[in-house]
């Protein structure tokens, strides 16, 4: 009998400490909600210096978050690490969230840093490529997968046919046209285009943004449930970051100092160039992060044109303004 008891108090005593833990572990999660990650969709570059300014500055701070900012890379996905809950907030193109909504995965864009593409395609200015109809029958270093979609409108659009083109897939870095491997490479332009400057080379740019390809790029987004359940949080985070942006392009020197704290390794005369080329594109409208529904719906169609998805979406359940307001 004194066995059954003992027993029967070890047992009470566990639950009684499971019962604990867990309202610590909830009281936890509630208390250290503001404790929140966001997942880039590249290195740790001036590509996100808007971010990275909100931490130095403390506007994440103020808005009481703590910010934890996590890099990609190629074998990294923003949209699975943010609907995994491994990070609250994360980077992509526009169009991969239509795309994502497109299979039932129910993530937001809460708002736009780059308003127009930055894709173009990059060549030695000694090359004299500097129109669409320049492209046929070069060899093209080509970004495959997400990124290919903004290629193929612009061929669209110049009713270029793509098998007309010498494609191999594209590196990284600038080897490719200083070798001559290839005659074109794809790539931003505000990327390539400087590191060739600094190496001693010219360039021609043809950018898909002045052929008609009108796509929103790297864009913020979160989930619908860290909407419904964390409005403010939200609110804060997007008020916080974007109060970042407008303080790294009205003081681009001391962010590019604050980029390289964060990631010694790269060049501050590229990083610097970097940013600068940006900053038109960022502040394309005036008004930071806002979006607009007629690009959101322009860039579906050809989602839909380009066979990449199927049906329509409810495109005002993709990305909200609401949090800029």
């Amino acid at each position: 009998m004194k066995k059954k008891l003992f027993y029967f108090g070890v047992i009470c005593l566990i639950l009684v400490l499971i019962l604990i833990i867990y309202k610590v572990k909830t009281t936890n999660h509630v208390e250290n909600k503001n404790n929140v990650s966001l997942r880039l969709k590249w290195i740790n570059q001036a590509q996100f210096s808007g971010f990275f300014m909100a931490n130095s500055k403390g506007f994440y701070k103020g808005n009481n978050l703590n910010v934890k900012i996590e890099p990609g890379g190629p074998n990294i996905s923003p949209v699975q690490m943010v609907v995994s809950g491994a990070n609250d907030f994360g980077i992509v193109g526009a169009d991969q969230i239509i795309l994502a909504r497109s299979k039932g995965i129910p993530i937001v864009a809460i708002g736009v840093i780059y308003k127009q593409t930055p894709e173009a395609l990059i060549s030695l200015k000694e090359k004299n490529i500097t129109t669409p109809k320049d492209l046929i029958g070069k060899k093209i270093a080509v970004i495959y997968g997400n990124d290919e979609v903004l290629y193929n409108s612009f061929l669209s659009k110049q009713g270029i046919d793509r098998s007309k083109l010498k494609e191999v897939a594209q590196i990284p870095d600038v080897s490719q046209l200083l070798t001559n491997q290839v005659d074109v490479k794809m790539a931003y332009e505000m990327n390539d285009p400087v590191l060739l400057k600094i190496k001693g080379e010219e360039t021609n740019v043809i950018r898909f943004r002045d052929y008609g390809v009108d796509f929103y790029a790297d864009t913020l987004f979160t989930t619908e449930d860290m909407i419904k359940n964390h409005p403010d949080i939200v609110r804060n985070f997007v008020r916080a970051s974007f109060e970042g942006w407008n303080y790294s392009i009205k003081n681009i020197n001391e962010t590019i100092d604050e980029v390289l704290k964060v990631n010694p390794n790269l060049n501050k005369e590229a990083q610097l160039g970097y940013l600068q080329a940006s900053v038109p594109i960022i502040t394309k409208d005036e008004k930071l992060g806002f979006s607009n529904k007629d690009i959101w719906e322009n860039m579906q169609k050809e989602l839909i044109n380009q066979k990449v998805m199927t049906e329509s979406i409810d495109i005002d359940e993709a990305f909200t303004n609401d949090f800029l307001e």
